[in-house]
């Protein structure tokens, strides 16, 4: 295989306040980039996996420089289909601490990969791969988004790909009920179905205890490994036959929480894709989201030894 690790979907310019600042007010914005898919394969590229990128994006400056900095980081951005015209998403950080919560404002309508032709991606790139990575974010775009990734979906079915699906739902690009209706087939599809607690509840009305909440999604999907992430609870997994594991969150200082969850998917995929081995993967995924939180932007910028002397302090998985 050429790849460990495909991902699909939209990256964008990243403007954020200095820590302190308000938006309406600021001076300067920090920018960087930021991508659930993207954010997966530059931390899994930068553990030593070869991880690739697929998208659309415009020949312009800012165009350049997401496919600048994930070639520098090391994630393989030959799938990249290039257009002449479009744009780049844009999302706004207004920065918080607490009591005062982060906002993110987006101005991503009619980017590029928003208004792509379904057939400028060719779905069977997804050969060259041992996993195929998606987020429902990218099916919340736009129409043809969600045909591009349904299409991967296919043809990874086809071929015995396992596919990835982190529900990643976001409130501002569609409701909870178009969410469910659309994301029923990918969750379906999964080989790993990856759902934050609170996403469980929003869109599936799954609520209770957190081992509830697992079966529930369990029941509904019944994915081979399904895993409830549960932030400072760390994370539930659970095989499709009943077999359950667990593991702590790792403390940590809070810089960024950005990107912690796509930090989490990096790290389990880290550890699960030799073997299979779905409670090292859990124990991956919850020291890769600590360290993410001590970093400022949406990139888990970690090496393999800083991540490994977090995992040998990981408690070992619960199972049940």
């Amino acid at each position: 295989m050429k790849w460990d690790v495909l991902s699909f979907g939209e990256t964008m310019i990243r403007l954020s306040v200095p820590l302190g600042e308000r938006l309406e007010t600021a001076e300067s914005l920090e920018v960087r980039i930021g991508g659930a898919e993207s954010n997966v394969a530059v931390a899994l590229a930068r553990l030593g996996r070869r991880a690739a990128w697929c998208s659309v994006l415009p020949q312009n400056p800012l165009g350049r420089r997401i496919a600048g900095e994930l070639r520098w980081h090391g994630v393989d951005i030959s799938p990249v289909r290039w257009v002449e015209r479009g744009r780049v998403g844009v999302y706004f950080l207004d920065t918080g601490a607490p009591p005062r919560p982060t906002q993110v404002l987006y101005d991503r309508a009619g980017s590029a990969i928003a208004t792509a032709d379904p057939d400028s991606i060719d779905p069977s790139i997804v050969e060259a791969a041992r996993l195929l990575h998606l987020t429902g974010i990218t099916p919340a775009l736009s129409p043809t988004c969600r045909e591009i990734a349904r299409r991967l979906v296919e043809r990874a079915r086809q071929l015995s790909v396992p596919v990835c699906f982190d529900v990643n739902y976001r409130s501002l690009l569609w409701t909870p009920a178009e969410a469910a209706e659309v994301l029923a087939p990918f969750g379906h599809a999964a080989s790993v179905l990856i759902c934050g607690r609170a996403d469980a509840a929003t869109i599936w009305g799954l609520d209770g205890a957190a081992e509830d909440v697992l079966a529930g999604l369990v029941e509904r999907f019944h994915t081979p490994v399904t895993v409830l992430t549960l932030g400072d609870g760390g994370a539930l997994a659970q095989t499709a036959d009943g077999y359950r594991l667990q593991a702590p969150s790792v403390p940590a200082t809070l810089v960024d929480r950005v990107g912690a969850g796509d930090a989490f998917a990096a790290g389990f995929l880290h550890g699960y894709l030799d073997g299979e081995d779905i409670a090292r993967g859990l124990r991956y995924g919850v020291a890769l989201a600590a360290l993410k939180l001590t970093l400022q932007g949406d990139l888990a910028l970690v090496t393999p030894a800083e991540l490994e002397a977090v995992v040998a302090g990981v408690p070992r998985t619960i199972v049940r």
